[in-house]
């Protein structure tokens, strides 16, 4: 992996900021923190060593901009190709426009491919119509993308879990029987962290070696009979840390900063984090 020279990281959670702050120091990374308004960014380039960490909508802006940033990761096209018992569920990745006719009269669950959008949450839709109001509504970029799930899971907990490659190198329970985080949870009787990574971990494991994504962090539900299944999957950059080890969370951070991924991996901003 390439030797990095600056991690340049904006992190909301203070907590969170401080652990990768001094996971970087132990291993000698100098961290710039970002300003709060992209505009003042001056004189950072992944070609010149520069790492980056921070929320998707920032590192867009900046890219918009003209500031050199070179990330990679598992994108939507990923997640919506895992196998059904991989997922627990029928998932399609469709445009905006093509949405509605998708979900036809029976409901959905609906949600936006990449980041988050304040406009437009993952929400259960009754049908087409349904979702049509909702994406009236949310003003959402004509090539946005969604995803299509015909159902939610019932889930007793909930997890996450960043990897380089095969490996799991942080993990950490979010939600435990209706407990959401906080420090202790991991410490719940009920959480079974450990086996969500060792899941995520045999998952990989069955992928063919082109398939496997450089990093990636994915979510992980386990329903009340005791089974996992794959929930969602976000970007190492901007997902929160919980009770993960920074350590390992730095990691793969800089494993989706190494420019020698393969092209495929390449992050593209979504359409709908420019609004």
């Amino acid at each position: 992996m390439r030797q990095f020279g600056t991690l340049a990281m904006r992190v909301r959670s203070p907590e969170a900021s401080a652990a990768l702050t001094h996971a970087a120091r132990r291993i000698g990374l100098p961290v710039a923190q970002l300003p709060g308004d992209p505009a003042e960014v001056t004189g950072l380039r992944s070609a010149d060593g520069v790492a980056w960490r921070a929320a998707g909508g920032y590192l867009t802006t900046l890219i918009a901009g003209g500031v050199d940033i070179r990330l990679h990761g598992a994108g939507p096209s990923w997640f919506a190709g895992l196998p059904r018992d991989v997922t627990g569920r029928d998932i399609r990745l469709v445009s905006v426009g093509e949405a509605p006719d998708l979900v036809g009269p029976r409901p959905a669950v609906a949600k936006l491919a990449d980041e988050k959008h304040p406009a437009f949450s993952a929400a259960w839709v009754r049908n087409a119509d349904d979702l049509r109001n909702r994406l009236r509504t949310a003003r959402l970029p004509a090539d946005s993308t969604l995803i299509i799930m015909d159902h939610w899971l019932d889930l007793a907990s909930e997890y996450r879990v960043f990897t380089i490659g095969r490996e799991p190198v942080a993990w950490s329970p979010y939600v435990v029987e209706g407990e959401e985080w906080s420090p202790s949870l991991r410490h719940h009787r009920a959480s079974w962290h450990d086996e969500a990574a060792t899941f995520v971990a045999l998952m990989l494991a069955d992928l063919p070696a082109e398939d496997v994504p450089p990093t990636a962090v994915i979510d992980v539900g386990r329903t009340d009979a005791g089974d996992f299944a794959v929930l969602e999957v976000n970007n190492v950059w901007s997902s929160g840390l919980y009770s993960c080890d920074p350590d390992g969370v730095l990691r793969a951070v800089l494993a989706a900063n190494d420019p020698d991924c393969a092209p495929r991996w390449r992050w593209q901003p979504a359409p709908a984090l420019g609004a």
